[in-house]
């Protein structure tokens, strides 16, 4: 990969995050998936969730929830006046699907007095207290605007209603989140699993630093990991969550880190692609095991002297031997017919 094309590699990951970020927020609405908060503009109503309306436009939604905030029942309509059903729906959908700030489309239907819920003192300062004062730790970049909100959302916990419970460690999140971006979470909380009737679930087969990974791609669409996390396993994990977006993140990190973007190699230093090679092939990933391989079959003076390819499996190994001799068959078939079409020319 030469080297201005590997420079726009995060810029292509990062929009094909946001894209798929976008897609799964916008199929959350329209299915409503678990859907926890229900309107009522013009006789016709509309399913949302509080969290997501938390995070992305708190005003409107503090204003038209009021002093009902933390015990507003799935079942209670909040009735909203002064608004078209269209109106609502635009604005339901730039809520989860746009990229830009929602601070003015948020104060344009604030604007129109769409409800008579008022707050009193005593409820914004409770307000101010429990949600906007809690401590923020989390400053991982994410690939777009919605993406950030929704790390906010998952960083102070509000209305989470699931607990994932790892080595003895909570993590507070959403049903619906999980299910609108993970099919392995989507199966395990709509099916006929135990889990989904519980207010937690234990994970096998991932720590904190994996799990913490997991959630900020599901919340924030993250581009990059903790130096702590490791791309390999990460890769692994993400096919077994069902998590398509991750594993591309997983692959050019590893791409990156692993084989300096497949670039020639520099003097004295020797990037691990033997040991990438081997997580590609644990892991099924096609593409990443035949770009590993091709750099090796070209640099294979320099990999056949390193310690990494001894230890390299058997039939990996033999993997290479017969991708390099198939190479040099085709360069001699090569040279061969260029021999005979210039002694016919001659």
């Amino acid at each position: 990969m030469c080297w201005y094309v590997a420079m726009y590699v995060p810029l292509f990951n990062s929009l094909s995050s946001v894209v798929m970020l976008f897609l799964f927020f916008c199929r959350l609405l329209k299915e409503e998936i678990q859907t926890d908060v229900t309107f009522c503009v013009g006789n016709i109503l509309f399913r949302a969730h509080k969290a997501v309306l938390l995070a992305r436009v708190p005003d409107f939604f503090l204003q038209v929830s009021g002093r009902w905030l933390n015990n507003l029942s799935s079942s209670q309509v909040i009735h909203l006046e002064n608004l078209e059903p269209f109106e609502f729906k635009t604005f339901l959908q730039a809520v989860y699907s746009s990229d830009r700030n929602m601070k003015e489309a948020e104060q344009e239907v604030l604007k129109k007095e769409v409800s008579k819920a008022r707050l009193t003192k005593e409820d914004e300062k409770h307000i101010q207290t429990v949600i906007f004062l809690s401590p923020v730790t989390n400053k991982t970049e994410t690939a777009s605007d919605l993406g950030r909100d929704l790390l906010l959302l998952y960083e102070k916990s509000w209305f989470s209603d699931i607990n994932i419970w790892i080595d003895g460690k909570p993590f507070e999140v959403h049903r619906a989140i999980l299910c609108a971006r993970s099919s392995y979470f989507a199966a395990m909380l709509n099916g006929s699993w135990a889990e989904s009737s519980q207010d937690h679930i234990t994970l096998q087969g991932i720590n904190h630093v994996e799990m913490t990974v997991v959630l900020h791609f599901i919340y924030g669409a993250i581009l990059d990991f903790p130096i702590k996390a490791d791309a390999g396993c990460i890769l692994s994990i993400a096919d077994m969550y069902g998590l398509e977006g991750l594993r591309e993140v997983a692959i050019y990190i590893l791409k990156r880190d692993y084989c300096n973007f497949f670039l020639k190699p520099v003097p004295g230093k020797h990037p691990p692609v033997l040991e990438c090679l081997a997580i590609a092939h644990s892991v099924g990933a096609k593409s990443l095991y035949d770009a590993c391989m091709k750099w090796i079959v070209q640099n294979f003076v320099r990999c056949w002297s390193e310690k990494n390819f001894a230890s390299l499996p058997t039939d990996l190994q033999n993997d290479c031997f017969r991708t390099l001799i198939q190479s040099l068959v085709s360069l001699v078939c090569l040279f061969i017919n260029t021999e005979t079409l210039i002694q016919v020319r001659c």
